[in-house]
């Protein structure tokens, strides 16, 4: 039982950093693209 609860939280952690750096790349990629409208 041990060994399921420990897969389950490692997929649960992992599910929930990919949502976090997708978030951050919503997030970034506006950003950058005023930037470069911004430098011409």
């Amino acid at each position: 039982m041990a060994g399921w609860t420990l897969f389950l939280i490692l997929v649960g952690v992992s599910f929930l950093t990919n949502q976090l750096f997708r978030i951050i790349d919503i997030i970034d990629r506006p950003a950058r693209h005023s930037r470069r409208t911004g430098t011409r």
